[in-house]
């Protein structure tokens, strides 16, 4: 079987993920954002690394922390020197690692992160010959895992509504490539999707 365009999806993360939080100063559970800055903390010939929170409402802060009681001398120069910098493209990666986030044991907003698509399209295109062949086939990479709804996230990108795709899955014209049931999944890390309409 032959597609007319293949082509790949590659979701990259805009923002850091939300803590849910009690907030001292509201006396509530409230949404904490990244500053994108950090807080380095010298204790003696260590240090402490720690990613500052706001609270949304009061801007009351949080430590999320990255390293503790660390040498500075056992960290890759530029990787420190970026700290000290408060370099944005660190707190971003550090803000969507949900390993710093279990090891400090704080719960995120799973839905929380905005998010970018990089489309890259195969070439050559597969030309088409008959017009009842597949006309799309999709790589959709999810390398951050982030918690987005198949249904959701297909309706966005195809610019089409979300009953328009509920409808297309139904007639089969738009489908898993293992058959997964897109309708009620989240995307995994990856997976392929088979168009067979034009829109």
């Amino acid at each position: 079987m032959s597609y007319l365009k293949e082509e790949t999806w590659t979701i990259l993360p805009a923002s850091s993920y939300k803590i849910i939080r009690n907030c001292p100063k509201c006396g509530t559970k409230s949404l904490f954002q990244s500053t994108g800055d950090f807080r380095i903390n010298a204790n003696g010939k260590c240090v402490d690394i720690w990613l500052i929170y706001q609270c949304e409402k009061c801007r009351s802060t949080y430590n999320l922390t990255v390293f503790e009681r660390i040498s500075p001398q056992k960290l890759p120069r530029n990787l420190y020197q970026k700290f000290q910098e408060n370099n944005s493209s660190l707190a971003l990666k550090i803000g969507t690692d949900k390993k710093i986030f279990e090891k400090n044991r704080a719960v995120v907003r799973e839905d929380s992160v905005s998010y970018t698509v990089s489309k890259k399209e195969a070439f050559p295109s597969v030309s088409r010959q008959n017009p009842t062949e597949n006309c799309r086939m999709i790589h959709i990479q999810n390398p951050h895992d982030l918690k987005i709804r198949t249904d959701k996230f297909l309706a966005e990108q195809l610019s089409v509504s979300r009953s328009k795709i509920k409808r297309l899955f139904t007639e089969g014209l738009l489908r898993g490539s293992n058959d997964e049931n897109l309708e009620k999944i989240h995307l995994p890390r990856s997976l392929t999707v088979l168009l067979d309409i034009d829109l």
